[in-house]
């Protein structure tokens, strides 16, 4: 059933992109445009067999409707940049991305910003545009939940790997900010209204509407940008066992602190990455995963904040 859905999808997405189809605009628009203590984890998820099920959230849409636990977030209608609304081409591109989905056999769900309690599906993506007013900034970034499945990391990097061949938008690297990953969304610890943590979940920012090199390409050709989210959540799904529920566990790690005076916290594992700042020797984490020798962490201090250290400078609390 899996490589059948698979073969279907492939069909459906190459076809759509070498059907060589005229850009479809959104109405308008201009025509331009060291030893560690062990880690615990939720118990998985038993999946019901039967066909993919997705849930797309077109990022601020309909937000007046979002339940009283998330009153304060009823005004955010997102970034806009003159006639340009962010809620709009959210909407136009998960709508066109929920058809690709579909025409594959996929169950979809087109979620507006109120998220049903404990939502459950085999992939969950919300859909957003960026914004902002400094220079220098450009292109695309996904990031999961703090607290993510070994699937969802697997999502983000399905994603990673297709959206950018459809749009030809760079990458914003180093821009996943500290309120990605800590989406109203992906929160079932605050909110009822929140996705269950085991289902594999990412958000993405397709670009900067305040940009006008993103701008243009985003509304001028929102197709392009749904077949990469739709190529993206279909290469996931068919690399992915449903079956397997140590992919789906959310791992939570105990506290641990900076043992090594200097530590360096960086942007990514490996020291080819960006230096975003020296931890003191002591400084509190919350290791969010672990991989090859690295941890991605969130450390305390004045603020919080977030990136990688190698694991042989970090120690377990005493007494944890």
């Amino acid at each position: 059933m899996v490589a059948a859905l698979a073969l279907a999808a492939a069909a459906a997405i190459l076809g759509a992109a070498v059907a060589g189809r005229p850009a479809q605009r959104i109405r308008g628009l201009p025509r331009r445009a060291a030893a560690h203590p062990p880690a615990l984890s939720y118990p998985a998820v038993m999946r019901v067999p039967g066909p993919w099920r997705v849930g797309l959230q077109a990022g601020h849409w309909r937000a007046e409707e979002l339940p009283d636990e998330q009153y304060r977030l009823r005004d955010s209608t997102g970034a806009r940049y003159g006639s340009f609304r962010e809620a709009d081409l959210n909407l136009e591109v998960a709508r066109r991305v929920a058809d690709l989905l579909r025409s594959s056999g996929a169950q979809v769900d087109l979620l507006p910003a109120r998220i049903p309690a404990g939502y459950t599906a085999d992939a969950f993506v919300s859909i957003h545009t960026d914004g902002a007013a400094r220079p220098g900034v450009r292109g695309w970034k996904v990031a999961t939940p703090w607290r993510a499945s070994a699937a969802a990391r697997d999502l983000r990097q399905a994603l990673a790997e297709t959206y950018p061949q459809f749009t030809g938008l760079p990458e914003d690297r180093f821009g996943t900010t500290f309120h990605m990953r800590g989406y109203y969304a992906f929160s079932p610890h605050r909110y009822r209204h929140a996705i269950d943590p085991r289902t594999p979940a990412v958000i993405l920012e397709m670009g900067f509407i305040t940009v006008r090199e993103d701008r243009e390409r985003l509304f001028s050709d929102p197709q392009a940008a749904a077949l990469g989210i739709a190529a993206g959540i279909l290469r996931f799904l068919s690399r992915n066992d449903p079956y397997d529920h140590s992919r789906m566990a959310v791992t939570l790690y105990p506290w641990m602190r900076v043992a090594a005076q200097g530590a360096e916290l960086l942007s990514h594992p490996g020291q080819d990455a960006l230096r975003l700042e020296e931890l003191p020797e002591g400084t509190l984490v919350r290791p969010l995963q672990r991989e090859n020798g690295w941890y991605e962490v969130m450390a305390w201090g004045s603020y919080r904040r977030f990136g990688w250290l190698s694991e042989a400078v970090l120690e377990p609390l005493p007494g944890s």
